[in-house]
């Protein structure tokens, strides 16, 4: 893989612990790069962060009818200060008739919830790779006409489970690739960015949904973004993680000037696909991450141990 010296860190760290994602492509300007990227998933994630244009709701911000901030934190997470709130969303969940999958998103402190909101957007982000990290909850709900609606299942804590990027052909953030050789390749998101509700139906008796996880870095002249999915089951009254891998990212690299002065970038991406197996382990069935416009695969198991797929 080809890292050009532009970026602000240490490009050969990141050389030496890149895993093997489609080839990169060299452009001779920026604007060329969006024709550059090979997978549908990489682009959305840079034209979300190049065109300015305003993002769809994918955490439901826009509450429906019966839901409320107020509600949703006292339901999710009971006894937290409100003046924590970052993000309080719903969204229906096709899967399963009449119920809604929802979150809140609360900074670390009160003072941080308000330096997030005016330098953040407001969005469920932590800003920075640092412990100050916000805290998410999530749950689900069943709705029924006239009455208010029913929490079935939550999270009994924050989120805390990280992604892990130890077998993955997607480029892992930069602060795992500048780790030592053998440290662990788990990195807890900087963003949770919006619900994924396709049909995981990871049992016969048991339809997980999904949470989309990122993180973004800025080098000198580029960036990058990167994106993972988290699948949550209902056990009993309890939310859990049960899949938590990377799926996409997108790297741009500034490089040499152009006469005209345009510059060079290096731009490289790679996007998986879930798919589920007819296979099962345990009772659940396998799952397996395929590459989009490539070949590379792997195939994750249930572990009766960990209550989650290996």
């Amino acid at each position: 893989m080809r890292i050009r010296a532009a970026l602000l860190l240490c490009p050969l760290v990141l050389a030496l612990h890149a895993p093997a994602a489609l080839a990169d492509t060299r452009v001779q300007s920026l604007d060329q790069v969006p024709g550059a990227i090979k997978t549908q998933d990489a682009r959305k994630m840079y034209d979300s962060q190049m065109s300015g244009a305003p993002r769809p709701d994918g955490l439901g911000t826009q509450l429906p009818a019966g839901f409320s901030s107020d509600f949703l934190l006292r339901q999710l997470a009971p006894g937290q200060n409100p003046k924590r709130l970052l993000v309080a969303g719903a969204k229906a969940w096709p899967q399963r008739p009449g119920a809604y999958v929802a979150l809140v998103c609360l900074a670390a402190s009160a003072e941080r919830a308000e330096r997030l909101k005016q330098y953040g957007g407001g969005d469920c982000n932590s800003l920075s790779q640092d412990e100050d990290r916000t805290d998410v909850w999530v749950g689900v709900f069943d709705t029924v006409p006239g009455a208010a609606p029913r929490l079935v299942a939550r999270t009994e804590s924050p989120v805390t489970t990280p992604t892990d990027w130890s077998d993955t052909n997607i480029d892992p953030p930069i602060d795992l690739a500048m780790q030592d050789a053998g440290a662990p390749m788990l990195s807890a998101p900087a963003s949770w960015k919006r619900f994924d509700l396709a049909p995981y139906k990871i049992a016969p008796d048991s339809t997980a949904f999904g949470l989309r996880a990122g993180w973004s870095e800025g080098y000198a002249g580029g960036g990058a973004d990167f994106e993972a999915l988290y699948l949550f089951r209902i056990d009993g009254a309890t939310l859990r993680v049960a899949f938590a891998r990377p799926m996409s990212f997108v790297k741009t690299i500034a490089g040499d000037w152009n006469p005209d002065g345009t510059r060079e970038h290096d731009e490289s991406d790679a996007s998986n696909s879930l798919v589920i197996l007819s296979g099962k382990t345990g009772g659940y069935f396998d799952l397996q991450l395929r590459q989009q416009g490539g070949k590379w695969k792997r195939t994750f198991k249930w572990s009766a141990d960990r209550q989650a797929y290996e």
